[in-house]
């Protein structure tokens, strides 16, 4: 028998779904694991090797809210189980699309009341970063081709990035090094403008990254940047543009990291679950700005 997690990422358009199965218990993996559990980087690591991960792309002609469910039907039904062989869901938060965000988060929050198992919230950008540090070490092994950032003990200064449409991005700083991944700036949103000049004035001595689904709007903005700053930075190698598999957040990624918050005991009420949209809608807006 096989404990089972499904990972839900619905932070765009459409998305994907993943099932995380390990053969041995909850309480088994803690124990086998042990002293594993610190740093984050060595955890993840620890139980990535004694998991198995199918994932299931949505189709992306239609959105989450028509392909969501009958794809975890399939999912589940590939590997000869059912919704009630589900021990834990994992789920992305946020940032991301409004509808995307609603459709997985209403999706983990029925099926996790109906089946009475746990929910995991997972963040958005700390996926994309999760997946550029996996670059950085796979680039390691002789068998894997050089990543187009450093590899090796030197640290990477990563700004994940996603579309908050508007001429706007939401974004997050994380510290990449050494296997670990660690969020030095919290989420925000600011216009794409803004955040170009932003990367323009990092430390060219420090390797600075970005990734992440707004990645080419942000690259615009940035060719826009008064060519003193933008020279000086290219100059020293100190900005990367990360390639489109690692920014596209993936359910198996949100799997790993829902498993390690699940061990840890990080788990959430399915109806104290909301989507964590960093701004109001458009509709919103428009209402909360009276008539015009």
């Amino acid at each position: 028998m096989t404990t089972n997690l499904l990972a839900l990422e619905t932070s765009g358009r459409s998305g994907s779904i993943a099932l995380a199965k390990s053969n041995e218990s909850l309480d088994g993996l803690r124990e086998s694991i042990g002293s594993g559990w610190s740093p984050p980087g060595r955890c993840l690591r620890n139980l990535t090797e004694r998991l198995e991960i199918l994932s299931l792309d949505l189709d992306p002609t239609w959105g989450s809210a028509k392909t969501l469910a009958p794809a975890i039907h399939k999912l589940l039904a590939q590997d000869g189980l059912s919704p009630k062989d589900l021990h834990a869901i994992a789920v992305v938060q946020g940032p991301g699309s409004f509808t995307g965000l609603r459709v997985g988060i209403a999706t983990a929050k029925v099926m996790a009341y109906a089946l009475k198992i746990p929910i995991v919230a997972v963040d958005t950008l700390e996926v994309i970063a999760q997946q550029v540090s996996d670059s950085r070490t796979e680039s390691e092994s002789p068998t894997e081709p050089e990543s187009p950032t450093v590899p090796g003990s030197q640290n990477l200064d990563l700004f994940a990035v996603a579309d908050a449409f508007r001429g706007q991005s939401f974004w997050a700083k994380y510290r990449i090094g050494a296997g670990e991944c660690v969020e030095t700036i919290r989420t925000r949103i600011d216009d794409n403008t803004w955040l170009a000049q932003e990367l323009s004035a990092q430390d060219p001595s420090v390797c600075i990254a970005v990734a992440g689904p707004s990645l080419e709007k942000l690259r615009e903005c940035y060719r826009d940047v008064p060519s003193s700053q933008c020279q000086s930075a290219l100059d020293k190698r100190s900005l990367v543009w990360e390639p489109k598999q690692y920014g596209e957040p993936r359910a198996s990624t949100v799997a790993r990291l829902g498993w390690r918050a699940w061990m840890r005991n990080q788990t959430v009420e399915p109806f104290g679950l909301l989507p964590m949209y960093y701004r109001s809608s458009a509709a919103e807006e428009k209402q909360s700005s009276g008539p015009s």
